[in-house]
């Protein structure tokens, strides 16, 4: 039984060898052609603009993130302001 399994396992393990080369020979015979050359350039074009859009964009969202802070900060100021002028007001009226 041991020697069947043994037949077994090693016809497997050349079988597998044999598929193995084959497609590592046909896959590396073939080259790409002129077509498929071009829109490999064409896709590799189209993502480095993405990734520049994208680093563009993130930049410009930083920016409008300090203006939102600037802003939140000078609401908060003038809430403040409006507060204390209020407070002197209710103080003088009493």
């Amino acid at each position: 039984m041991t020697i069947k399994m043994l037949c077994r396992s090693t016809v497997l393990s050349l079988f597998l060898l044999a598929l193995l080369a084959s497609v590592l020979l046909t896959g590396c015979s073939r080259h790409p052609s002129p077509e498929e050359l071009g829109q490999l350039e064409m896709t590799k074009a189209a993502a480095l603009a993405a990734e520049d859009e994208a680093l563009a964009k993130a930049e410009e969202r930083q920016k409008w993130e300090a203006k939102l802070q600037d802003k939140q900060e000078e609401l908060k100021r003038a809430e403040d302001d409006l507060k204390a002028v209020q407070e002197a007001l209710a103080l003088e009226g009493e």
